[in-house]
């Protein structure tokens, strides 16, 4: 009887304790909507006339059909409506692709891809794909990416010289259909464990040029692609790819990114795109 009263008093313990996360979660993510909702801003009403813009994550929706599809924004803290600056769009992988989107998660704020907006004064946009609405499978989520490049564009004092796209795993992969397809839309290509294949068509290695550069990067213990294979292509289409500069880091599997130092990585690769 005793044993029962302990494992009855264990179990409403751990209820107790599932709830006062579960409403922690919740307030976190009120808190994190009301200040990415809070820093959006309006498109400008005269041509160039840019509003100011609060440092940090907003948020806006494009409309594909009838589904409102979100997006995150990052201004970086030296941003100026006056000046134009870079922009960086990422493409994020199939983890975050669940049944809803999952903008509504503070933990986003924590992508590496963030880190360099301050580092690069560089706007940062973070497009978000879900189930049955991914950038690999789905021309209609490809396209959208077009549609939030020109919604950024016009909120925003873009340099339209300097507009790079990449992403990792899929959004790697997805890379090479933008480099395939729209490379006249970007400055240069950026890639993290991708494998540089599409399902819908041949890479056209030949858009990667020196004036519109891949930097791409994959992991020598990379579980779900294989580092041989990845390496095997480049060396098979380096030459009409004279743009393409492939690196590698030994430890860290498919998400090395979000390892120790993966923030560095990043910063460092997208460096050779933005720094003057």
């Amino acid at each position: 009887m005793r044993n029962l009263v302990l494992l009855s008093s264990t179990f409403f313990i751990l209820l107790s304790f599932v709830a006062t996360a579960q409403h922690s979660d919740a307030v976190r993510s009120k808190d994190w909507l009301g200040k990415i909702n809070a820093n959006a801003i309006n498109k400008p009403t005269r041509p160039n006339a840019f509003m100011a813009a609060h440092p940090g994550y907003a948020l806006y929706f494009t409309k594909v059909g009838e589904m409102s599809v979100p997006y995150l924004v990052y201004v970086p803290k030296n941003y100026s409506p006056s000046n134009s600056c870079p922009m960086v769009v990422f493409l994020h992988g199939a983890i975050l692709a669940k049944e809803d989107f999952q903008y509504k998660d503070p933990a986003i704020a924590d992508e590496p891809i963030f880190s360099i907006g301050d580092t690069y004064n560089t706007i940062v946009v973070f497009p978000f794909g879900k189930s049955g609405f991914m950038w690999p499978a789905q021309l209609a989520a490809k396209e959208n990416i077009l549609e939030i490049v020109k919604d950024v564009q016009a909120r925003y004092n873009i340099d339209k010289r300097k507009i790079f796209l990449g992403g990792i795993s899929m959004g790697g992969i997805s890379t090479f259909w933008f480099i395939s397809n729209k490379p006249d839309v970007f400055a240069g290509f950026y890639a993290f464990s991708a494998m540089p294949r599409l399902s819908d068509g041949a890479v056209k290695f030949s858009n990667i040029t020196k004036d519109k550069p891949l930097y791409s990067m994959n992991a020598k213990d990379d579980p779900g692609f294989s580092f041989n294979e990845v390496r095997e292509i480049y060396e098979q289409h380096k030459q009409e790819a004279p743009g393409w500069h492939f690196g590698s880091v030994e430890t860290g599997g498919h998400r090395f990114i979000y390892a120790n130092g993966g923030k560095e990585i990043v910063k460092g690769l997208l460096g050779n795109l933005l720094k003057p």
